[in-house]
């Protein structure tokens, strides 16, 4: 849905994998699988995986992919009229439109190591003695991984010495939530925009 009112905005939506960035004459080139595209200014915005395009350009920040899991219940037999947090073991179960769901879980293990599925299983046995009357017998396990940083903010702005090129990553749980403010930041420094926001406490280089 976004995608498309971006489109409708002028926008021009491109599916490719970038391997590489790479400064040229002045602009920024994102190598693709399908060709090189080039811009004067160019968005690292690819979560937990925006490291794995500055390393090859020199910058070090400590970013960690941590991820969560979550254990979808399709036929749940139960219903949930609001969200419900079992503080104990620090986890959330909701009703969705595929069933009732949930979620949490912190694991830092990088990108590549395989999920850990056992993780999601726990929480059957968690959700079960929340909701005893909870048909367990069709799940859906989930993995997915979120770009954190040891201070919990995000890198928002232009990298220290690679003029032109933004960071917009590192929101941890809170990147649907706070995606709307950090689309404005981006486009007003984009555009030359002085934010109305202290800018400091989300800089690339804080961490040197």
């Amino acid at each position: 849905m976004l995608a498309e009112k971006a489109q409708r905005m002028g926008a021009t939506l491109v599916r490719a994998t970038v391997s590489r960035l790479r400064p040229e004459d002045g602009l920024w080139m994102a190598e693709t699988e399908q060709g090189a595209l080039s811009s004067g200014m160019m968005v690292v915005a690819a979560g937990a995986w925006s490291m794995t395009l500055l390393e090859q350009l020199g910058l070090r920040i400590p970013l960690e992919a941590e991820r969560g899991y979550h254990l979808l219940f399709r036929d749940p037999g139960v219903a949930l009229s609001h969200s419900v947090m079992e503080a104990e073991s620090k986890f959330v179960t909701s009703s969705m439109e595929m069933g009732v769901r949930s979620a949490g879980t912190a694991e830092f293990a990088g990108l590549d190591a395989p999920p850990n599925y056992r993780r999601a299983r726990v929480l059957a046995r968690l959700t079960k003695r929340m909701m005893p009357e909870l048909n367990l017998s069709d799940t859906q396990e989930w993995m997915g991984v979120r770009p954190t940083l040891p201070d919990s903010l995000p890198c928002i702005g232009e990298l220290p010495g690679h003029p032109g090129l933004f960071a917009a990553f590192g929101h941890s749980h809170y990147g649907l939530s706070m995606a709307p403010q950090t689309g404005r930041l981006v486009a007003e420094l984009v555009s030359g925009i002085t934010p109305n926001i202290d800018m400091r406490p989300y800089r690339a280089d804080r961490f040197n």
